[in-house]
């Protein structure tokens, strides 16, 4: 009789522990995070000109090493590119410029944009319906177009919408967050890679008003494939 009082009271405090434990992580379960689709060594900015110059990617905060895809809220789809380093300031102005080429149900968009963009985001002729009236680009603007926007070949490419990213200096990290009615997504559209104008989804390059391959340079290959989350 002791023994099966006894094997009681040891399940009941059993149960007085588990039981609450199960409920704080069924109540505390958080939403799936965003999806890593790609990454890229540290080190390799500019190894397209030459290998010594890497160290110069960090101060421009052009060295790729990451790049996600994850939800805002029910109706925004975060595009994540991590790089090495950026500058205190957050990003660096004009000069680096952050592309990302990607397909929605395999219809082709990219996202294009730098800390700042005045140069060409008060007027770029390049892109067809922009230009004029000139304009104010605002702060981190990034341009969502569609269509086939390679350099020299823009006849087919559209400005669907201006957006503007977060620079994160201490996280390494340039946000940009895209409405999925701008790119015709829901749930189950599948967000997969594109090809750039200089052959892989992501790159980091220096730029004036357009991009040449020839300047130093970091580029990020996607192969992950974002399944757009059904609403709750």
């Amino acid at each position: 009789m002791k023994k099966f009082t006894l094997s009681l009271l040891v399940l009941g405090l059993v149960a007085a522990f588990v039981a609450p434990s199960g409920l704080a992580m069924a109540k505390g379960k958080k939403a799936a995070g965003p999806l890593v689709v790609g990454t890229d060594p540290a080190g390799d900015w500019g190894a397209n000109v030459d290998a010594g110059i890497a160290p110069v990617g960090d101060a421009l905060g052009q060295d790729l090493v990451g790049a996600e895809i994850g939800m805002a809220d029910a109706s925004t789809v975060n595009f994540v590119i991590k790089v090495n380093s950026l500058p205190p300031s957050g990003g660096t102005p004009e000069i680096s410029r952050y592309n990302w080429d990607f397909t929605v149900n395999s219809e082709a968009f990219q996202l294009t944009g730098g800390f700042t963009e005045y140069l060409r985001g008060i007027c770029n002729p390049t892109t067809p319906g922009t230009c004029p009236p000139p304009r104010d680009p605002g702060a981190s603007p990034f341009f969502l177009r569609q269509g086939a926007c390679l350099v020299g070949a823009n006849i087919d490419c559209t400005e669907v919408a201006l957006l503007h990213a977060t620079f994160d200096a201490a996280a390494g990290t340039v946000t940009i967050p895209v409405p999925l009615a701008t790119i015709k997504a829901k749930a189950g559209s599948k967000i997969g890679p594109g090809a750039s104008s200089l052959g892989m989804s992501i790159y980091s390059a220096t730029a004036a008003f357009v991009t040449n391959a020839s300047l130093p340079n970091d580029q990020l290959l996607v192969t992950g494939i974002y399944t757009v989350p059904k609403g709750k």
